[in-house]
């Protein structure tokens, strides 16, 4: 398939690792990476860019596609992406692997991708996804193993063209609504750290007292946290915060 080859000969540059590979078990990747934050129903694959084969799909895909996990593949993917966001799919994989190979060893598993773009259910009618892209583990010859997390945005009623973020997990900076720009620039957050921590838990729609119980902080403290973070984002509610944070790629 000419679409699947173009991704192939996207992905041959990503860069190689010298570091050994970590065997993670499932449970480990989902209590590491999945079950940490979602934001709405979501289902997740592990996939190998060096063969373009998915080698494993979490069964909760047929609830929200509708697709059987052992029917679904790279090709599957490719064909029922909305034709008007799949331009964007090929050009942010691309950005990634540019991004990517522009990281030192020590940086590379310190950054995840995100962008959003429509999918087609095996129904005909069309969700908006947020997809995560973490890579687990980088062949030493190139390419990497991945975990891709899709999740269902379209609750959130999101219009507009796919936005391209990439975030810095382990304390690294991010870079936010990169889009269809050739180089990347750093942005300054508009939180501080401990805004960010709590922003978290405020749009999964935990309350202040149960933040507090669970940072061990002052209500008070968290109180204002949330009032500073409302304020700083421009946002009345936590919904619209939820939305905001969608798109900017503050997750």
């Amino acid at each position: 398939m000419e679409e699947v080859n173009k991704l192939l000969d996207i992905w041959v540059n990503i860069p190689k690792s010298i570091s050994k590979q970590v065997d993670f078990t499932q449970k480990e990747i989902i209590s590491r990476y999945v079950d940490a934050f979602h934001i709405g129903e979501y289902f997740y694959v592990v996939f190998n860019t060096q063969s373009g084969e998915i080698e494993f799909v979490d069964e909760r895909i047929e609830m929200i596609l509708g697709y059987a996990p052992e029917k679904f593949s790279l090709s599957t993917l490719l064909e029922i992406i909305h034709p008007d966001d799949l331009p964007y799919f090929f050009h942010y994989e691309q950005s990634a692997v540019r991004f990517f190979s522009r990281l030192s060893q020590a940086q590379l598993y310190q950054y995840k991708f995100s962008y959003d773009y429509r999918i087609r259910l095996k129904d005909k009618i069309y969700k908006r996804v947020l997809q995560q892209v973490i890579p687990i583990f980088y062949f030493p010859e190139g390419g990497a193993r991945t975990l891709v997390i899709f999740t269902d945005l379209t609750h959130f009623n999101l219009q507009g063209i796919p936005k391209l973020s990439f975030i810095g997990m382990q304390g690294a900076p991010s870079y936010y609504n990169v889009h269809l720009e050739e180089d990347f620039k750093l942005n300054e957050t508009i939180f501080t750290k401990k805004e960010l921590e709590i922003l978290q838990y405020v749009i999964q729609g935990m309350r202040s007292e149960d933040i507090s119980k669970l940072l061990n902080r002052s209500i008070y403290t968290v109180r204002t946290h949330r009032k500073n973070i409302l304020k700083k984002s421009g946002c009345r509610n936590v919904q619209e915060l939820l939305m905001k944070s969608v798109r900017e790629g503050w997750l």
